[in-house]
């Protein structure tokens, strides 16, 4: 069965261009870049029938939320489809959480999750989340408060968190 999967451009932000695809009236992928050949390989291992078209009113939506929020404005807020992969899972549901304007350490998450010892699992969840922004990533930082990592570069880590207003070792 084909699954069609419309992509949208958010072609101008603060972090530069965005990818934004959904199937049907869901998000699910976010890549913050335009690397248009990459992300239809993502899309095509999760929906090996997918056909690739332009956007939707629904990822035109996102775009616009996105857009609004790296002006400045509040969380982007639209539905979206995670999919499912056990912890790396919990871990993005987790991220929701963390309120805007604010860092939480990779230890922090992984206790909040009753797994203490999984600082390092949940980073690497952090580098897999498929919709970053909505389930923000960014927001994860080292126990010192560094940086740590970031899928779209250290850069843009630190131009989201900055302008959040949240608080963090330079």
């Amino acid at each position: 069965m084909k699954v069609h999967v419309h992509v949208s451009r958010v072609r101008k932000s603060v972090i530069g261009p965005l990818l934004v695809a959904g199937i049907g009236h869901s998000v699910v992928r976010i890549r913050l870049d335009d690397d248009m050949d990459a992300l239809r390989d993502e899309l095509l291992h999760d929906h090996p029938h997918g056909v690739i078209k332009r956007g939707s009113a629904t990822t035109q939506d996102a775009a616009r939320w996105i857009r609004h929020y790296l002006d400045g404005g509040a969380d982007p807020d639209f539905e979206a489809v995670l999919p499912e992969r056990g912890f790396y899972t919990r871990v993005w549901r987790r991220l929701r959480r963390i309120p805007h304007g604010q860092v939480r350490t990779y230890g922090a998450i992984a206790k909040a999750l009753r797994r203490p010892g999984a600082a390092r699992a949940v980073g690497q969840a952090c580098g897999k989340n498929p919709l970053p922004l909505l389930y923000p990533c960014h927001r994860v930082v080292a126990a010192d408060l560094s940086l740590g990592g970031f899928a779209g570069g250290i850069e843009m880590k630190r131009t989201l968190l900055e302008l959040e207003g949240a608080r963090f070792k330079r």
